[in-house]
């Protein structure tokens, strides 16, 4: 993916639709949000959080914490904590394009997985997160709060589940989420999403994600992991 394109899939911070306050006043919802859309787009690396409650374990590769670095457009590397094939895991992995590294926890061996519902977008926020936020809509601003030693200012919406499950690599219902979101008061930057609600048919409305992120445009290398023969 080039730059263009990731710039249009990064068009992925919220609606970008209204225009800025033409008087230098206080932007609107819409457009603090056309304002990240463009600074988060921008960013060349950056490292993530992601955690959840009350989600119920699936199939494939799912992921209910991870922590890591992403290389745009299309390099990460984290530990995570989830399940694989339904089995709990906590261990290291690397994904470049297509392909997924994970690193076998007991022997320390990287392995090259074929993981079915690999979630891209997850491992990539620069891909998933903003991708979610433009399909956010009844934006208003909830004041202020500090994300990360930064102002933000922190905008609720709602968004349905089918924006959010590529991002969470789950079949999506037919709900809508709650979804809060943080914007670097001074930069502009996506600090903080965090969606509340059902995702996937059957999930409880209690269920959360959140993924933040921070240490914008700080030097990350990331490689294909040495497999084991």
């Amino acid at each position: 993916m080039n730059r263009a394109g990731v710039l249009v899939v990064t068009s992925a911070v919220v609606l970008a639709v209204a225009g800025c306050g033409g008087d230098g006043g206080e932007q609107s919802p819409d457009a603090l949000v056309r304002a990240s859309i463009e600074a988060t787009g921008s960013l060349e690396s950056f490292h993530f959080t992601f955690d959840s409650e009350n989600v119920p374990v699936g199939g494939g590769l799912q992921l209910t914490g991870a922590e890591g670095d992403a290389l745009v457009p299309d390099r990460v590397a984290a530990d995570v904590t989830g399940s694989f094939g339904g089995l709990p895991i906590q261990t290291r992995i690397v994904a470049i394009g297509d392909e997924v590294w994970l690193e076998n926890p007991l022997s320390g061996r990287w392995t090259r997985v074929d993981v079915g519902t690999t979630p891209q977008a997850l491992l990539d926020p620069a891909r998933g997160v903003l991708a979610v936020l433009e399909q956010v809509s009844g934006l208003a601003e909830d004041g202020t709060e500090t994300v990360g030693n930064a102002d933000a200012v922190r905008l609720t919406g709602a968004a349905p589940a089918e924006a959010v499950a590529p991002l969470v690599a789950v079949a999506p219902g037919d709900g809508v989420t709650d979804v809060t979101i943080w914007i670097g008061s001074d930069d502009s930057l996506l600090r903080r999403i965090r969606v509340e609600g059902a995702v996937a048919a059957g999930e409880p409305e209690t269920a959360v994600r959140v993924v933040e992120i921070s240490r914008f445009d700080q030097p990350v290398t990331i490689e294909p992991p040495e497999v084991a023969p």
